[in-house]
């Protein structure tokens, strides 16, 4: 197994969790939502911030591992570069949904 087969294979890993972690996330954010609702609250909606901050953390790790691919000039690292930073950048929100904010 190359060094790509072996990225690919854990960014796939953090990429489940990521995935699995928002979803976890998203639902409770709307349970939050419809208690607020039903206390009358006008507190802002949960699950509207939480959309919004994974829009915006797709678009920063998309950014962040452009930036990491440009260290490598041309190079033939840039590659790997690119998909270790990606990997890094998913586990690290994984990490972040499953605990931080974990219930």
């Amino acid at each position: 197994m190359g060094m790509i087969d072996c990225l690919q294979g854990e960014e796939r890993y953090w990429q489940k969790r990521l995935t699995a972690a928002y979803a976890e996330r998203l639902q409770a954010a709307r349970k939050q939502d419809e208690e607020m609702t039903r206390l009358g609250s006008a507190a802002a909606s949960s699950e509207d911030r939480l959309v919004a901050m994974q829009a915006a953390w797709e678009s920063y790790r998309h950014a962040a591992c452009l930036y990491e691919q440009a260290q490598w000039m041309g190079g033939t690292g840039g590659g790997p570069a690119t998909m270790a930073c990606h990997m890094h950048e998913s586990a690290r929100q994984a990490l972040k949904l499953e605990g931080w904010w974990a219930q």
